[in-house]
């Protein structure tokens, strides 16, 4: 099952939402965006939120691409809304599928005595 963490874009403002897809295929071609930057579409495997899980094409960009990138591994991905309301997904060279949750680490805080009297340590 995909978990989606949502986001605030610092420079929109907007609720973004990254998430884990594995890569299924890397497009041949390399294209541009209106700002100059080249970047291939991707094909990947998720879940959506109700759970159906889906192929869908993605935005590689080269400063990811260019680390590496294979097929069969999951990298983090970022799902955004365009002014119309269509998402948008872009994925990232990172791979987050081994990625520590706060669940892991339970507890770790919970302790409100100190072990150790003060008066017995030297």
């Amino acid at each position: 099952m995909t978990k989606y963490r949502e986001i605030t874009n610092e420079v929109s403002g907007e609720s973004e939402f990254l998430f884990n897809a594995t890569l299924l295929k890397i497009g041949e071609n390399t294209l541009s965006n209106s700002n100059e930057k080249e970047y291939k579409i991707v094909t990947l495997k998720f879940d959506l939120p109700n759970g159906e899980e889906v192929e869908r094409t993605a935005m590689c960009y080269e400063s990811n691409y260019e680390h590496g990138i294979e097929v069969g591994i999951a990298y983090l991905c970022n799902l955004s809304f365009d002014e119309e309301g269509n998402p948008q997904i872009r994925m990232s060279h990172l791979s987050n599928a081994d990625r520590a949750s706060a669940n892991d680490f339970a507890g770790l805080f919970q302790a409100k005595e100190q072990f150790i009297e003060e008066d017995l340590v030297l």
